[in-house]
């Protein structure tokens, strides 16, 4: 959810390219969803009738199947912006979310490790042995509304991951 500056990268494209890696986003489909599926309009915290844009990207490292990648919008914010365009979002979707008043203020990720399906496999080939790893993140702008769920999977032997926190303070 790195922000990256008006027409620039995302941090964390420029960080593997420094690596040597070539990470590219294709855009497969956007698509309005007058009945989102419900672990989405739950986190969304949709009520009945409320539609959301979807965006549905590949990832690909070096040429290589990385990643399918769907992100979710409440239609109401999403509406008229280029999140509905055709086109990749120079700068990244976080970026534009803050120019639109609805910076990602917190994130919540929920990750497990699963077999891919069958429509997975379709469009990320995988050696039979490879799970994939299913990242569902929920980001939260001011006043802990929901603005952006991000379903992803990825193929687990191309990522690593990474945390760092620090305890809360005592009570």
């Amino acid at each position: 959810m790195s922000l990256a500056g008006p027409g620039s990268p995302f941090p964390w494209i420029v960080e593997l390219r420094r690596r040597g890696i070539d990470a590219r986003f294709t855009l497969l489909e956007i698509a309005v969803l007058p009945e989102p599926p419900a672990r989405i309009a739950e986190a969304l915290q949709l009520t009945s009738g409320q539609s959301v844009v979807m965006r549905h990207l590949l990832l690909t490292f070096d040429g290589e199947t990385a990643a399918l990648i769907k992100v979710f919008f409440p239609h109401e914010i999403a509406n008229g912006t280029p999140i509905t365009g055709g086109r990749l979002i120079r700068g990244g979707i976080p970026s534009l979310l803050t120019r639109l008043g609805y910076a990602t203020l917190r994130c919540v990720d929920t990750i497990t490790a699963q077999v891919p399906t069958q429509e997975q496999n379709t469009l990320m080939p995988l050696p039979a042995t490879v799970p994939v790893l299913r990242t569902f993140r929920v980001g939260y702008s001011a006043g802990d509304r929901p603005v952006i769920v991000t379903d992803a999977v990825e193929a687990a032997h191309l990522f690593e991951l990474q945390y760092e926190f620090s305890p809360a303070p005592s009570r």
